[in-house]
C-alpha cells in the first residue's frame, strides 16, 4: 500500500499512482491527498477516535497526514501547489453531534495537520447547519441528497484570494466534501484540494516501504491493536 497518495488530474508522480479526484459544482477537478486506505489497523483507529472518545488520536493522526504532506512536497507534489499555501479548513459536525461527541475529529486532524505544515487554520470556517443520517449505508445519490444544503460560512475567513484545502477524517465518494465547497465556491473562494486520514475505495497500489504503511506505524506504538 502506498500512503503518500496524490492524485492530479494533469501528472502522475513517481511515488505514487493515479487514486481519485473530485469534481467540484462548477466541473473544476482538485486532488484527494489521503494518509492511507480506509481498512485495517488505520480503520480501526478512526473507529476508537470517533466512537470511544480517543481524542487523542485526532492530533497524531493528523501530524501524520502532515509528515506525508511534507514528504510528497519534495518528492510529488508540483511546487506550484506548495508555493499557493492554502489555507485549512476542517469538515464541520452539526451542533448536536459535537456536544454528543464533545470534539470534532476533522478539526483535531486539522490541527495537528498545521502544526508539522505550518499551513494556517480556520477552525471555524464553515458551520454544519443541517443534521445529517449516517453514511456509511448510503448509495451515491443518496448521500448527495443527505449533505446537500448542509453547510454555511463560518467565521475568521479571509478575503477571496488564498486558496482553500479541506480537512476530513475519511474521503468515501466526495458528497461531504463537495457540499462543503459549495457555499465557499460562491463566496469566490478556490478550493484547492482535499486531505483525509483515510480514503475508501482506492485499488490496490504497490508498498513504498514498510516504514511508510500506516498500519505498521499505528502496531508499533500500539501493539496491543
Amino acid at each position: 500500500m502506498l500512503i503518500c497518495q496524490w492524485s492530479d488530474s494533469k501528472q502522475i508522480h513517481s511515488i505514487q499512482r493515479l487514486s481519485s479526484q473530485l469534481t467540484l459544482p462548477d466541473t473544476a477537478v482538485v486532488p484527494v491527498f489521503s494518509w492511507g486506505k480506509y481498512q485495517g489497523v488505520l480503520k480501526h483507529v478512526l473507529a476508537s477516535l470517533k466512537y470511544e472518545h480517543q481524542a487523542e488520536l485526532g492530533f497524531w493522526l493528523g501530524c501524520q497526514l502532515g509528515q506525508c504532506w511534507q514528504l510528497s512536497l519534495s518528492k510529488a507534489i508540483p511546487q506550484s501547489i506548495y508555493r499557493q499555501r492554502p489555507i485549512v479548513i476542517p469538515i464541520p459536525l452539526h451542533i448536536q453531534k459535537l456536544k454528543q461527541r464533545g470534539y470534532n475529529q476533522a478539526a483535531l486532524i486539522a490541527k495537528g495537520f498545521c502544526r508539522v505544515t505550518g499551513l494556517p487554520l480556520i477552525e471555524d470556517g464553515l458551520i454544519r447547519i443541517k443534521a445529517t443520517d449516517a453514511m456509511y449505508r448510503l448509495g451515491v445519490k443518496a448521500r448527495q441528497a443527505n449533505v446537500t444544503g448542509t453547510f454555511q460560512l463560518g467565521q475568521n475567513l479571509p478575503q477571496q484570494g488564498r486558496p482553500l484545502l479541506l480537512i476530513d477524517d475519511i474521503y468515501t465518494t466526495g458528497s461531504t466534501a463537495k457540499a462543503a465547497a459549495v457555499p465557499l465556491m460562491q463566496a469566490g473562494y478556490t478550493i484547492m484540494g482535499i486531505a483525509s486520514i483515510a480514503q475508501a475505495g482506492l485499488s490496490s497500489l504497490p508498498i513504498a516501504s514498510a516504514e511508510s504503511d500506516p498500519d505498521r506505524q499505528i502496531l508499533d506504538l500500539h501493539p496491543s491493536l
